[in-house]
């Protein structure tokens, strides 16, 4: 019987994939309140997309965004949130975290907004925030900027999102986060199929390979609707508040942090990758602080068998041979070749997937001249956008 995955996985949607984007309505519907920290929570939630529009409107952003720095620290000390932060259960503790380093970096992207300098923007920022964030992150080890975690696996975007935009924009902005939490489902159920098939003794591997087949095209059509019907205006708007850390030498939240899809990867076709793109681990060991640490820690287990991950393990160093056993490769040298056409469908459809995003990123951030927030200044775009690609990226 195959263990339970590490990951969690996102509420059961209740939006279909082809709703997202739909320009429908410019407000959002907050079925179920979902507010573990009381003010703070209520304040993320209803008041700072107020708050944020009305610095952008002022004729003094700079006052505007000290002022709500120290609104935002008084009402933290008004109340115990240590206490209350570390007693919550984990699925409010992981919203609380989000609602947390949503105000950090709204105090951040704010404070550059108004033309702060750095010890200002600290300032802003404020103690009582930044001991509650590290609070947050000694519970929860992670990154000390807003996350791919924060912003898409905790963010209950499907009862009550968390955005930094009002209407119109905010609601694409919470489509852009549904729409990412759809895929993250799809690609667990992906991983499912595949852990059955490698762990599972006598697995269906028709059957499992099947489902992931099914799944990995089931995220490609949610991947598609964020670049045929996503409004690049909208987008525009609400993109400036998830870029990198203006003070900070780090990433902003990406995508290319989603320890599901290295998980499949990894799975479907790591031994490849690895003699193709071998860039593509040493960039996720590099940046494995960025990942969801439960989740990429337990992948870094499959790679290193037998022993605890290691951050540099010797296989990428050509000290030792590429883990086989974390793939299903062994499991596939068993069958015969119309599994391996259907393995191979898997991943012409996990290639298809990477293409995707990143004719999207083109269209969405590199041809109007936005950066990509989770690439460094010193690499390539394009080898970041296509570094899973077992065959070249076409034009």
């Amino acid at each position: 019987m195959v263990a339970s995955l590490f990951f969690s996985t996102p509420e059961p949607p209740s939006y279909r994939a082809q709703q997202i984007f739909s320009h429908l309505t410019d407000s959002i519907d907050r079925g179920q309140r979902k507010r573990p920290l009381g003010l703070v929570s209520n304040f993320v939630a209803d008041q700072l997309p107020h708050c944020i529009a009305e610095i952008k409107g002022s004729k003094r952003p700079d006052e505007g965004v000290k002022a709500l720095g120290r609104s935002i620290n008084a009402m933290i000390a008004s109340t115990d949130y240590d206490v209350q932060l570390l007693n919550l259960p984990q699925p409010d503790f992981a919203i609380a975290k989000t609602d947390i380093h949503y105000l950090v970096n709204c105090a951040y992207q704010m404070s550059a907004f108004a033309g702060l300098h750095p010890v200002e923007a600290e300032l802003t920022v404020g103690e009582e925030l930044s001991r509650l964030a590290r609070l947050s992150r000694h519970r929860q080890p992670s990154i000390e900027v807003l996350s791919y975690e924060d912003m898409i696996l905790a963010n209950p975007v499907q009862s009550d999102p968390r955005v930094y935009c009002l209407g119109a924009a905010g609601v694409e902005e919470r489509d852009f986060c549904l729409g990412h939490q759809l895929i993250e489902s799809e690609l667990q159920l992906a991983i499912d199929a595949l852990l059955e098939l490698r762990d599972g003794a006598g697995a269906d591997a028709r059957q499992c390979l099947a489902v992931c087949l099914e799944r990995l095209e089931s995220a490609n059509c949610v991947l598609t609707r964020f670049y045929e019907h996503m409004s690049p205006d909208l987008f525009g708007q609400f993109r400036v508040f998830y870029g990198k850390n203006p003070y900070k030498n780090r990433l902003g939240p990406s995508g290319r942090f989603s320890a599901r899809i290295v998980a499949v990867s990894v799975l479907l076709a790591g031994e490849e990758l690895f003699q193709q793109k071998p860039q593509f681990y040493r960039d996720v060991y590099r940046l494995s602080e960025y990942y969801p640490q439960v989740c990429i820690h337990e992948v870094f287990r499959w790679l290193s068998p037998g022993k605890s991950a290691e951050l540099t393990p010797t296989w990428l160093e050509g000290r030792a041979d590429f883990p086989r056993s974390a793939t299903i490769s062994p499991v596939m040298e068993r069958h015969g070749p119309e599994i391996g056409k259907l393995r191979a469908s898997c991943v012409y459809a996990l290639d298809q997937f990477t293409r995707m995003h990143r004719i999207t990123a083109l269209k969405y951030t590199i041809e109007p001249g936005r950066p990509i927030v989770g690439v460094e200044a010193s690499e390539s775009v394009e080898a970041v956008l296509s570094q899973r690609l077992l065959t070249a990226a076409r034009p």
